[in-house]
């Protein structure tokens, strides 16, 4: 007969979640996720993951215009219950009627190690 011994081996599967997610409108935070100003403005949009251990997170971003990632992303998340972010940047608005009140979204989807989205709503209005 054959002896197999693997040791330690991790069958257990590990979970993500977002615990925080923020949006800055040219480098400040857009409070209650609003801008007012200037326009262009450069959007950055922010997620923080969290994992029931060490894993790789898979994930796509799409907004409400169509525009989408086209290529899965992943991100390597090292420990259990410590955040590490995720971002997607977005330059938007110009000084037309059309953005004079501009309401849109972000949604953040994860689609490994299991499913959960998270999407970012908000609004700019361009001077």
């Amino acid at each position: 007969g054959i002896l197999l011994c693997l040791g330690s081996v991790s069958l257990i599967a590990q979970s993500v979640r977002v615990g925080g997610y923020s949006l800055r409108a040219n480098g400040n935070v857009a409070q209650g996720f609003h801008y007012t100003g200037s326009c262009p403005v450069d959007l950055k949009f922010g997620w923080g993951l969290i994992s029931t251990g060490r894993t790789e997170v898979t994930y796509r971003f799409y907004r409400n215009n169509g525009g989408h990632t086209t290529h899965k992303e992943s991100v390597n998340l090292p420990q259990a219950n410590h955040s590490v972010p995720v971002y997607y940047d977005w330059q938007l608005g110009a000084n037309t009627h059309q953005f004079a009140t501009f309401t849109g979204w972000v949604n953040l989807i994860i689609e490994s190690p299991n499913p959960v989205q998270q999407k970012i709503n908000f609004t700019i209005h361009c001077q």
